[in-house]
């Protein structure tokens, strides 16, 4: 059952990274990804089990709260924040505020890949 969560959690992840590069790619070239129900609605869905499931991972394994925990937490809270900016209607695209929420999105990943 763990190694379920585990998988689960690990391709969460990755459909959360892509979902969230292919939205900006499209931002970019001035599309509306918007007007596409399924980019409204897959992020959200991945994001939940992803927190879902990372939430089981914790309890489950009982580590307690590492520092990588704490920071993966921290790099989650940024990307959240600074994708918010990025992706707010009526604002020009932000280069800045993407690159910081696609590195922190990435930081999170790799932190939690690691340990």
């Amino acid at each position: 059952m763990i190694f379920y969560t585990i998988y689960t959690h690990l391709f969460c992840a990755f459909i959360s990274l892509g979902l969230f590069v292919i939205r900006a790619l499209m931002q970019f070239a001035g599309k509306d990804w918007r007007a596409i129900k399924l980019l409204k609605i897959l992020p959200h869905l991945s994001d939940t089990l992803l927190i879902v499931s990372g939430a089981i991972l914790l309890f489950t394994l009982n580590v307690g709260f590492p520092w990588w925990i704490l920071a993966k937490f921290g790099l989650l809270i940024i990307y959240i924040i600074f994708a918010a900016k990025f992706f707010k209607r009526g604002t020009t695209n932000n280069p800045i505020a993407f690159l910081l929420a696609l590195i922190s999105l990435l930081g999170a990943i790799l932190l939690g890949y690691n340990h």
